[in-house]
């Protein structure tokens, strides 16, 4: 057992939650689950994206990532700068494609890879280019690609050096990865410790700090060109199905939201400021 970034051998035990053990390692901060689960690929059912009854996942994944729709304008805003010509873009856990399909509307050509079987079909019937595995698997010639997006993806992740090697090889030189996942070296990461919500094992796998993330990055060919945190918003149901599935998983409040067609439609303004994003260039 060693550290995937690092490669420092004997980290600290950290905690065990839901079964599996977590380790810290003591020279970059990354956490992580060790062993690996074998069959963490499983998770990603059609409950992953419309129900999440086993606690994890999105009552309905097109509806809750709606409100989500000023985040990604930001994103986008910021790397279009970067790359005012836009080009070829890759987004990786493309789900049922609603970035893509926005991505899309503002000129970039897109293709998507995604683990989830029932996922990438939803987005094929909406007309978009998603492969259904992993992208170490996926059928891309090298350097055709100018942007890599990569939003809530990394922390599931078995293999991150082996994902973020092939992910070079695909990008041209000068294009550009962005990632966004959560921040373990966060102020309420740190505050919250072993009952930080986002320890979401087998869901989450790796737990990433600023500098477990840019060590990681350098390793595998790219180079930090910005940071930092942006707000989203979340669905009243998905704040309060989250809640219930960490404490009770009766799931009686959420039902109550999913019947009305007012409170379906709030969405709330959160930033704990314990996600980060990394805009990164190949090098």
């Amino acid at each position: 057992m060693k550290c995937a970034v690092c490669d420092q051998a004997s980290p600290k035990f950290f905690m065990n939650k839901n079964g599996y053990d977590l380790y810290r390692c003591s020279g970059c901060g990354l956490i992580f689950v060790w062993p690996l689960p074998k069959d963490f690929a499983e998770i990603y059912s059609q409950d992953y994206f419309s129900g999440a009854s086993q606690g994890f996942g999105y009552a309905d994944y097109n509806a809750d990532k709606k409100p989500m729709l000023s985040a990604w304008l930001k994103y986008l805003a910021l790397i279009e700068k970067l790359l005012p010509n836009k080009g070829r873009l890759l987004d990786v856990g493309a789900a049922t494609g609603f970035f893509m399909c926005l991505a899309k509307e503002r000129g970039w050509q897109v293709n998507g890879v995604e683990i989830s079987d029932f996922a990438a079909r939803s987005g094929r019937k909406a007309g978009l280019e998603i492969f259904t595995g992993t992208l170490e698997n996926a059928p891309f010639a090298e350097e055709s690609f100018d942007l890599i997006t990569m939003w809530d993806v990394v922390e599931h992740l078995p293999q991150p050096r082996e994902f973020f090697s092939r992910a070079s090889r695909l990008l041209k030189k000068g294009g550009v990865i962005v990632i966004n996942t959560p921040d373990a070296g966060s102020i309420l990461a740190g505050l919250l410790g072993k009952r930080w919500h986002l320890i979401v094992p087998p869901e989450h796998l790796h737990y990433f700090n600023l500098n477990s993330l840019s060590l990681l990055l350098s390793k595998t060919g790219f180079k930090i060109l910005q940071h930092g945190k942006i707000g989203k918003k979340f669905t009243l149901h998905y704040v309060v199905k989250f809640i219930e599935n960490r404490f009770s998983r009766r799931g009686f409040f959420s039902s109550q939201i999913a019947k009305n067609k007012f409170l379906k439609k709030i969405a709330i303004p959160i930033n704990t400021r314990d996600n980060f994003f990394v805009l990164a260039k190949k090098v």
